[in-house]
């Protein structure tokens, strides 16, 4: 059995070993640096498409995912430069401009990553003005499950999950765009384990 090869690197001033080809994301976690995100999670593919998880790393010109960035022998990876926070700010307020505004009442409310990412990071002054998309709430999509699609951020985790994990494949991110939404198949349920 071979051993795994550590390689070493710096994230916020910190020098860090992880395994070879350990995402940024997860070689922050394990040592206590939260870099917030919502549609990475370990046990699904990588998709890198909410955005909150940017950080800078040396030598980029761009900000980069950290759920689907490998760490390299001599990175130095900055998770909280002011372009960063920036970046949170902006990412939050696209996914707020449709979700209602309903957090005192939202059997989430206190258990939100979204609310707790908000207070953390968000833009305080919105400059959207406009009526906000009104989409299903409480549609049963299944014996099991509700989906309320005014409150769903499109990290598409669910969607992976019955592709990957029940490989059910019964949801799916319908229409592009500001319509984009998660939906179940025509004549389909979501009704497995």
């Amino acid at each position: 059995m071979s051993e795994t090869e550590l390689v070493t690197f710096t994230i916020d001033g910190r020098t860090v070993q992880a395994p070879k080809g350990t995402a940024v994301l997860e070689a922050a976690k394990s040592i206590g640096i939260e870099i917030p995100h919502y549609c990475y999670h370990p046990g699904l593919s990588v998709v890198g498409s909410c955005r909150m998880c940017l950080v800078e790393i040396e030598k980029i010109p761009k900000l980069q995912p950290s759920c689907a960035t490998p760490v390299a022998a001599g990175m130095v990876v900055r998770t909280s430069t002011p372009e960063i926070l920036r970046n949170r700010q902006s990412v939050l307020e696209f996914l707020l401009l449709n979700h209602p505004l309903d957090c005192p009442v939202c059997d989430q409310a206190g258990e939100c990553e979204l609310q707790n990412y908000y207070m953390d990071y968000g833009c305080y002054d919105p400059r959207f003005n406009e009526n906000k998309k009104k989409r299903k709430k409480a549609w049963p999509v299944g014996p099991h499950v509700i989906l309320d699609q005014e409150r769903c951020i499109l990290c598409t985790r669910c969607v992976r999950f019955t592709q990957e994990i029940s490989k059910t494949s019964e949801l799916a991110v319908h229409e592009r765009g500001h319509l984009s939404e998660i939906a179940i198949f025509s004549g389909e349920e979501l009704n497995n384990p």
